[in-house]
């Protein structure tokens, strides 16, 4: 199990720093009401446009503006500089700014980030806690988009535990066309209520974007999913045909929705199908904090009857950096 924790991650650090590669242009933005916007910089002008992880694009008037960074460009030319001053040609990369670049990529310098809090407490009749972990890691290179994604579950009544579960994901999509999308997705999950001990899944997938609007994005596609379980029924591997279908809608700057569907059924038995959706409102206080409200829904027919359904709701903090 550690085995496969230490190789989902090495995928991710390895996809962070071939992202880092590209020099994609990242800016800062400092607002002259306080405020600060991090994203890609599309369009420099007397309106200024950036891609913003959480809130899209984003029209920023320069007269709104207090001060503009260029954080990728940036570091490239102070490597520059210093090249010159050691005598190095200009064209040449000191040894040292692939050193800068290793270090980037390994605390995803360039990449958006979001980290969710959420604490239910019951005291009664029934003492209850319920404690959620999110953490979310998205950054988009030209035509290709990647997003981390790590979970926790716990929760414990009456002193007896009521849910343990953690999961973790890694998407990468791909522009091939105008609309379509290829999609990579590499899943981990454990249960110890429903003695999952290891869930390892690989799913490939096309995609198309029906809508790619501004403010209003819908995909969905269709793939083949690979599954490797461990639970106490024994060590087995499944193949699946995988459906997804994704919304992304923004309702202004400080408010946003978002919906995940899918289903996942063996094409030999296509009774013991697997449904997960979510959905939830993401409602922006700062630019760096953030409330949120998601519901959940897991539903794994393969399992027993009292294991198959899984639901929650959820309402965190979050913080974006």
């Amino acid at each position: 199990m550690i085995q496969v924790k230490r190789a989902i991650l090495a995928l991710a650090l390895a996809l962070g720093a071939l992202g880092q590669s590209a020099f994609a242009q990242e800016v800062k933005i400092s607002l002259k009401n306080g405020d600060i916007l991090r994203g890609l910089l599309i369009v420099e002008g007397d309106v200024v446009v950036i891609q913003h992880t959480l809130l899209g694009d984003i029209d920023i008037p320069k007269s709104s503006m207090k001060k503009l960074d260029r954080l990728v460009v940036r570091e490239k030319k102070e490597s520059d500089a210093e090249g010159s001053e050691n005598g190095e040609a200009a064209g040449s990369e000191p040894s040292r700014s692939w050193g800068r670049t290793f270090i980037h990529a390994l605390t995803f310098e360039p990449w958006s980030k979001e980290f969710e809090f959420g604490m239910n407490n019951q005291s009664g009749r029934k003492n209850r806690q319920d404690f959620s972990l999110r953490y979310n890691m998205r950054r988009r290179i030209e035509k290709n988009d990647y997003r981390f994604l790590a979970q926790k579950y716990y929760g414990v009544s009456d002193g007896e535990k009521t849910s343990d579960r953690s999961l973790s994901s890694f998407r990468w999509r791909s522009d091939i066309a105008p609309g379509v999308f290829y999609q990579s997705d590499t899943l981990y999950s454990t249960d110890a209520i429903k003695e999952i001990n290891l869930s390892l899944e690989q799913k490939f997938g096309l995609g198309y974007r029906f809508i790619n609007e501004k403010n209003f994005k819908l995909s969905t596609g269709m793939g083949l999913n690979g599954r490797y379980r461990d639970d106490r029924r024994g060590n087995r591997t499944t193949y699946l045909v995988d459906l997804f279908e994704d919304i992304d809608y923004r309702l202004n700057q400080r408010f946003r929705i978002t919906q995940e569907f899918s289903i996942a059924l063996p094409p030999e038995d296509s009774n013991q199908y697997e449904i997960q959706f979510q959905t939830g409102v993401v409602s922006k206080i700062t630019d760096s904090l953030h409330m949120s409200v998601r519901y959940q829904l897991e539903y794994d027919r393969s399992q027993p009857k009292d294991r198959r359904e899984d639901q929650r709701l959820v309402s965190s903090v979050g913080f974006d950096f």
